[in-house]
């Protein structure tokens, strides 16, 4: 299991920390000064006060970066990969659905590139009793190439693939998924979701009910 992040582009927004270092700096070292004819009426400031103002200013620009880092790290939408885990894990032979958004989101930040080559890695991952099925989906879901062990033909089937222009719904995919697992004979399934995971997609009542002991990996 490693730490993974659907759209890594904004981890470039955590140079944006040297921002408020900066301006820290900066203020730092402007100096005004005034020209007094007589200092008997000016306060004399205590030198712990003094370091403790400091302390304060150094609290305020570690809290600035780290509300920069965490925003960073929001956008950039970390996840746990499980792919390689589940893999793995099998004890048995499968029944793999890769059920990969083709919805137009995807073409933001190459995310369906990374989709198609997650999708590469779990074919070619496949046991030699391991059957697969490549399901695209938009707003609604499509069987490109159903239950085979042929990896040739899964991994040719990915290069014929582009992004639609349609929305997101994962409900019609899911469904798919429930169907091919219900139709198998084999003892395990595995449903990986490939998708930049788009909340519109969600509509609170797809009714989707896998067999007992499939499981759903988001990637």
């Amino acid at each position: 299991m490693s730490l993974a992040f659907l759209v890594p582009l904004f981890l470039l927004g955590l140079a944006g920390i040297t921002v408020p270092i900066l301006v820290h700096l900066t203020r730092r070292q402007r100096k005004n000064v005034v020209t007094f004819p007589s200092l008997m009426f000016l306060e004399r400031i205590p030198f712990q006060e003094q370091r403790r103002r400091r302390i304060q200013h150094w609290l305020l620009l570690a809290l600035r970066s780290l509300a920069l880092a965490l925003l960073a790290l929001a956008f950039a939408r970390p996840f746990f990969d499980r792919s390689a885990l589940s893999l793995g894990a099998a004890a048995g032979p499968r029944e793999v659905v890769v059920l990969l958004d083709q919805s137009y989101s995807m073409e933001i930040g190459n995310q369906f590139t990374r989709a198609l080559n997650e999708a590469r890695e779990i074919f070619d991952g496949l046991g030699p009793l391991d059957r697969a099925s490549l399901v695209v989906f938009g707003q609604g879901a499509r069987v490109v190439t159903r239950s085979t062990g042929d990896r040739l033909r899964l991994n040719s089937a990915l290069d014929t693939l582009e992004v639609s222009s349609s929305g997101t719904r994962f409900g019609p995919a899911l469904k798919v998924a429930q169907t091919v697992l219900e139709e198998s004979e084999l003892p395990m399934g595995d449903v990986y979701l490939l998708s930049d995971f788009q909340r519109i997609g969600w509509t609170g009542n797809e009714g989707v009910y896998l067999p007992a002991g499939a499981k759903v990996i988001p990637i």
